[in-house]
């Protein structure tokens, strides 16, 4: 997942950061230039400033999120914005699957929630949010009952 945002101690930079959902690992752009990372505890990215300074900056989980917040001189940075209490419940129920489907369950739900939250993050009307992240929820859990009904099928 990409997220483009800004820093407060760099005015002038766009910062772009990637989580890969499959391996966890983060990289981080600033102005299109990729960031080294140091390799002592926390792994902290070494953004220069302009001044010839070096800024560590560590990346901290941010459960449920999948984008990291980034620790700066002791204070965090929200990358993104916090979704609503309501918005997490709506975009979390495909999660629901991992209880009544298992592993197959639990990872067509992964990816249902996953691509929800997104969805809530992006430009554009409320509405057509709301019944896009609807509609994720209906396809993931008739992917799982059409998937679990040839498997059973399959089977027997």
């Amino acid at each position: 997942m990409k997220q483009t945002f800004e820093l407060p101690d760099f005015p002038n930079s766009s910062f772009e950061i990637e989580t890969s959902l499959w391996t966890g690992k983060t990289t981080l752009h600033k102005d299109n230039v990729k960031i080294d990372r140091s390799k002592e505890k926390g792994k902290p990215f070494l953004i220069s400033k302009t001044n010839g300074d070096i800024v560590k900056a560590y990346p901290k989980s941010s459960f449920p999120e999948f984008i990291p917040t980034l620790e700066i001189n002791g204070n965090k940075y929200q990358i993104v914005e916090k979704l609503q209490w309501f918005q997490y419940i709506l975009g979390g129920l495909p999660i629901l699957l991992l209880f009544v489907g298992g592993a197959i369950g639990g990872a067509i739900g992964a990816v249902g929630s996953m691509v929800n939250f997104s969805i809530f993050r992006q430009d554009g009307p409320e509405t057509l949010k709301y019944l896009k992240v609807i509609g994720v929820v209906i396809v993931s859990f008739s992917l799982y009952f059409i998937l679990s009904a040839l498997i059973s099928e399959l089977v027997m």
